[in-house]
């Protein structure tokens, strides 16, 4: 992986692949740091070599105070644009698609929530009950109710003891301690790396489903609803079984892309550390 640093604004990119077209998020901050960058682009490489795509993660990130932010937008915004490369940059974290000078994909909550949801049944297909952790979107809950879930309130979403819990409002939520104490059938992240490598393994001991979020948040990459609740439905059920559970499975099946036009496989799998 790359790191390049800008030299106009305190910002860098992390490319994950060199020499190929990317797509990734910007983020800005006091201070942003790499390594949760090069985690980030790591997961979207995974997430596009799902789909078929010769394509790289990338992430940026972007160190600025309060009062510095539009500066160092708009710095960083007139550097990168005079790049000899093909990147797609959406917001992430502290920006906007219109400090990018982007437009925003209006219908991206509802194509995450139907690959979500997908996914969520592909692992679990006789699913009724859901808790989702956070506020949740509204997208989300439409596309369970219409899918005949039922979603069910709780102060502890974790230990609801429903079939699906949707989460992923923070990397590495789902660390092995809350592994431990959860009670639901199947993890279904709704956003980048919440589920930690520890996790996975207390996971698999204790019989819990946890899914790779590099699927199951794919739907905005592919664009299409229908197509998102296929495409990812597919995928899940294609690695639900594999011996080391469907995110390893889920991995394994990537790098079987990435090996046909990589010469050598990016180290390190997407899970939060």
């Amino acid at each position: 992986m790359q790191i390049v640093k800008l030299e106009t604004v305190d910002a860098f990119v992390a490319v994950d692949l060199e020499g190929v077209p990317g797509q990734g998020i910007v983020r800005l901050a006091p201070r942003v740091l790499q390594g949760g960058a090069r985690d980030l682009a790591r997961s979207v490489t995974y997430a596009l070599a799902s789909l078929g795509r010769q394509e790289t993660g990338i992430s940026a990130g972007i160190s600025a105070s309060p009062e510095g932010r539009d500066a160092a937008v708009a710095a960083f915004i007139a550097e990168v644009s005079g790049w000899d490369t093909t990147f797609s940059l959406s917001a992430g974290k502290g920006v906007t698609d219109r400090d990018l000078g982007v437009s925003a994909n209006p219908a991206a909550e509802e194509l995450l929530a139907a690959g979500a949801v997908a996914a969520g049944l592909a692992a679990v297909p006789a699913a009724s009950t859901a808790t989702v952790e956070g506020a949740g979107s509204e997208a989300l809950v439409k596309e369970l109710s219409a899918r005949g879930i039922e979603v069910v309130a709780s102060d502890d979403p974790f230990g609801a003891g429903t079939d699906l819990l949707f989460c992923g409002s923070k990397v590495g939520m789902v660390d092995h301690e809350v592994a431990d104490r959860l009670a639901v059938g199947a993890v279904v992240p709704t956003g980048p790396l919440p589920i930690t490598t520890r996790a996975v393994a207390h996971c698999r001991r204790r019989g819990i489903t946890a899914l790779p979020d590099f699927v199951t948040t794919a739907g905005p990459l592919i664009g299409d609803e229908d197509e998102a609740r296929e495409v990812v439905a597919a995928v899940v059920a294609e690695v639900a079984h594999h011996d080391d559970g469907p995110i390893i499975g889920a991995c394994v099946r990537a790098e079987g892309f990435l090996s046909t036009w990589q010469d050598d496989l990016p180290f390190g799998r997407p899970m939060a550390p």
